[in-house]
């Protein structure tokens, strides 16, 4: 079996931006489904609030390791979120950096579609610089990043990963604005952003 860091002493630019909404879930019971959810790090912080989670991750091994792990109130599914039928009923929707590996429009409109009226999406993701414009950022991004690398040691996800990011921010922020409206899109400085939207009811 895998030797496994607890949850709570990993560290992360994306685990520290979703701690960041995780107040934004309800305590108590409620349905979640954690999209492109690797080895279960989201799903058991959102069964930790009380909620009955579904796993969802085309990625085998990484759910091998979720399922090594606590998965009380937790279902993996080995399965596309685009193609897979499942219920359209979930009162949260999670995805911690997995956006960019889907064609963003179709994306935001499935994540919507699953969600139940009155639901909550967030959202962590991944998104291109647009240089020059950006390099003032960047600068910044890299700056806190050494800064950060002094205090903790980043916990490295085990999953498949892809770089660069296929769209850029503003790509990024003008599709939710289209396809989600009212939603929030925040940009992070560590090459993150934050994306919220509760559907309406």
């Amino acid at each position: 079996m895998t030797t496994h860091v607890p949850d709570a002493q990993r560290r992360n630019h994306t685990i520290d931006a979703f701690r960041d909404l995780l107040p934004l879930v309800p305590q108590g019971t409620g349905t979640a489904l954690d999209v492109g959810c690797g080895e279960g790090f989201a799903s058991r912080a959102l069964a930790a609030r009380g909620l009955t989670v579904t796993g969802i991750d085309p990625d085998a091994p990484s759910l091998e390791l979720a399922r090594e792990q606590d998965h009380a109130n937790v279902t993996y599914l080995e399965a596309d979120v685009m193609t897979t039928d499942l219920p359209g009923n979930y009162d949260i929707v999670v995805a911690l950096a997995v956006l960019h590996h889907l064609p963003l429009e179709a994306a935001l409109e499935r994540l919507a579609q699953l969600l139940a009226p009155g639901g909550t999406l967030l959202v962590v993701g991944l998104a291109a610089s647009e240089l020059p414009r950006d390099a003032w950022r960047e600068a910044r991004a890299v700056t806190g990043n050494a800064i950060a690398r002094l205090r903790y040691k980043e916990w490295e996800q085990p999953s498949p990963t892809v770089w660069p990011p296929p769209v850029n921010y503003s790509q990024v922020r003008d599709a939710a604005a289209a396809i989600l409206p009212g939603s929030e899109f925040r940009r992070l400085v560590m090459w993150r952003y934050t994306l919220t939207w509760v559907k309406p009811t």
